[in-house]
């Protein structure tokens, strides 16, 4: 019996000693964000933000690239549950979201004009609640492509690419470089900027920069480095379909850290990208960053690849962008997956959603992932976030062959969930192109600490089959 005892101790102490495996799973039906259905507008490239004073307010933005260019900004103060109707922007493009020190919103719109619909001007936009706070404040003048925000108390710094006067005459792509990376710094809030400096190299091809605000005055910029792919960075394929330029991509960054005012030469995060496909440059997909504040840890995240090797990777800094680890498969397995973004949430678990078509044969129908990791981006969990796939060859350019889901997706990382923003097409066809913002949201839990109930049952049986065992033996 207590041979029995003991064996049996020795079971529950290694399952107590064990970590509960993590969960991934989604909790309730996708809901849609925009409230223009029935329509035909398509929403994508979610941006989104939440307000640090007080975490229940979200705000999320859309672009809306057909079929009239244009943006949406709405703001939720239930956590996403329930999302008010868009605010009062006016002409509007890419818009980003965040919010400053004393909770206020903070919008950055880029206005279009022109006979190719070229930028015109950035503008910041404050709101407190639904209402604008002041007058807007304008960032950037003419053909300043991509610009992106961030925020950290007072801090704003915004980022974009300066294309030259030439790129008015490109309805598809930019002129021939220098196109360089800027940034324009505000120590008030965004009440008022200082002049942009440059940011990298004048001859690299750069596209979507993304901008992160570290401890201290350090200032981190990421991008997609389109190596010599003239084809799709000056749209030498004339927005037709075909194969993709046969050389590589590259994912670089920059560290500032005095505020933005200068820039280290540029960090190689990934190199000798395999391209995926065609793209318009101006509309280009969008690399993923994002800061662990506690751990002061920086992920980048890509896409590369063709067909069914097209894989989502996560790399990862613990030196301000100086240097990155090397490339991570977040979920490889056959089958497309495409425009991840990735955050982190406040006990450092890691969150990269993307787009899946690893279950179509075919590479058409998708479905929207989650991989989550536990151990700083080494391995992660993975489960489907969109509730139904729909046609990833819905969206602008499907009747020339470059069909587009819009250039990222969203993630809110929280303690015991995540919520995943996308371009749906569900409830659209090629005829419209029609795309929904939809958001999912999933429940997490974990890898827990020991399972101290089965280890005090383990003990005990230990020590009884132990004395069961030994006393025969003392009574001899």
């Amino acid at each position: 019996m207590g041979s029995v005892l003991v064996g049996l101790g020795l079971v529950l102490l290694v399952a107590g000693l064990q970590r509960p495996a993590p969960r991934v799973r989604l909790t309730g039906p996708n809901r849609v964000v925009n409230v223009d259905r029935p329509g035909i507008n398509a929403h994508n490239s979610p941006a989104v933000a939440v307000n640090p004073s007080r975490p229940k307010m979200l705000a999320v933005a859309d672009r809306i690239d057909t079929p009239r260019q244009s943006c949406s900004v709405r703001r939720s103060n239930d956590g996403g549950a329930t999302w008010a109707p868009p605010l009062s922007l006016g002409e509007c493009f890419w818009p980003d979201v965040a919010f400053e020190g004393a909770g206020n919103l903070l919008v950055l719109t880029t206005t279009l004009g022109g006979p190719f619909n070229q930028p015109v001007s950035v503008w910041l936009q404050r709101f407190d609640g639904a209402a604008p706070s002041g007058p807007r404040v304008q960032v950037a003048g003419g053909e300043a492509y991509h610009a992106r925000l961030a925020v950290d108390g007072e801090r704003v710094v915004v980022t974009w690419v300066q294309a030259g006067a030439a790129a008015a005459g490109k309805p598809l792509g930019f002129p021939p470089p220098p196109n360089p990376v800027v940034a324009a710094r505000s120590d008030d809030g965004g009440r008022s900027f200082s002049r942009p400096v440059r940011v990298g190299e004048p001859s690299r091809l750069v596209v979507q920069p993304r901008v992160i605000l570290g401890p201290g005055q350090r200032v981190v910029v990421g991008a997609l480095d389109l190596g010599d792919d003239l084809l799709d960075y000056e749209g030498r394929h004339e927005g037709q379909g075909g194969p993709p330029h046969d050389g590589r991509w590259a994912l670089v960054s920059w560290t500032s850290t005095d505020g933005g005012a200068t820039f280290a030469p540029a960090s190689p995060v990934a190199e000798d990208l395999v391209i995926p496909q065609r793209i318009y440059s101006d509309l280009a997909p969008a690399p993923g960053f994002v800061l662990d504040r506690s751990r002061d840890r920086l992920f980048a995240t890509w896409d590369a690849g063709r067909g069914d090797g097209r894989d989502v990777f996560l790399a990862r800094s613990d030196d301000g962008g100086a240097t990155w680890s090397g490339p991570t498969p977040v979920a490889p397995r056959p089958g497309a997956q495409f425009l991840p973004m990735v955050g982190v949430a406040p006990d450092g678990r890691v969150d990269v959603v993307f787009y899946d078509r690893s279950r179509d044969p075919s590479d058409v129908t998708t479905e929207v992932a989650l991989a989550s990791s536990w151990d700083g981006g080494r391995s992660f969990t993975t489960a489907t976030v969109s509730d139904r796939s729909f046609d990833s060859g819905i969206g602008f350019g499907s009747a020339q062959g470059l069909p587009m889901l819009g250039s990222q997706l969203a993630v809110v990382s929280e303690p015991d969930r995540s919520l995943a923003f996308w371009s749906d097409t569900r409830n659209a066809s090629v005829d419209d192109n029609a795309q929904d913002l939809t958001v999912g949201t999933v429940a997490i839990s974990g890898r827990g600490g020991r399972r101290w109930p089965i280890l005090a049952l383990a003990a005990a049986l230990l020590l009884l089959g132990v004395r069961l065992t030994l006393r025969p033996a003392r009574g001899q």
